[in-house]
């Protein structure tokens, strides 16, 4: 059985001439915004770089360079340095990974480190009962980024009110710890 399609043809027909130039105006102005768009998130990483630079980099090292580690300025604003870092567990090598997490256990953080179980088509039984029944899952452990950060500088005596318990190299290399000074400001 055929359709009939004879509709379609009677629409296009049926569309003005006005319809057409306005749908035409409106996806001009759709391209346009969109270019607009990517042009402000191109300024917005550049802007950001700017003052990731300035922040980490060209403030710290002149402040540091004439051997203080804050500012007062005429406008008031305190400028002082401060130590920071980034540090994240490994993802995907589950023996870094698990390495990383034995040394956080070991050195005060186990409370911190979170166990997730995850089942292939969950059914609501108990851990004992997958294994039992060889039901397949995985099961994760992991801290949450913010916590991670926040234990690690509380170890090396970054926190404020914090005594340094390790060194940065006591560190293991999987938790890839990148330490950085960073810019504060305080406006008056």
């Amino acid at each position: 059985m055929k359709e009939d399609l004879s509709f379609l043809s009677q629409e296009e027909e049926e569309v003005s001439e006005d319809s057409l130039k306005e749908i035409s105006e409106l996806t001009h102005v759709l391209v346009d915004l969109r270019k607009d768009i990517n042009q402000a998130e191109d300024q917005l990483k550049e802007l950001k770089e700017n003052e990731r630079v300035l922040s980490r980099e060209d403030i710290p090292n002149l402040i540091l360079a004439i051997g203080i580690t804050s500012i007062t300025l005429d406008t008031g604003e305190k400028v002082s340095i401060e130590e920071d870092l980034y540090v994240v567990l490994p993802k995907k090598d589950f023996t870094k990974r698990n390495e990383s997490l034995k040394w956080i256990a070991k050195n005060g953080g186990g409370g911190l480190i979170k166990e997730e179980v995850v089942v292939e088509d969950p059914e609501n039984n108990l851990l004992k009962f997958l294994i039992k029944e060889d039901i397949p899952f995985d099961k994760n452990k992991g801290i949450h980024p913010a916590t991670l950060k926040s234990f690690i500088k509380s170890k090396l005596g970054i926190t404020k009110g914090s005594l340094q318990e390790v060194e940065l190299s006591d560190i293991p290399k999987e938790l890839n710890v990148f330490m950085f000074k960073k810019t504060k400001i305080n406006q008056p």
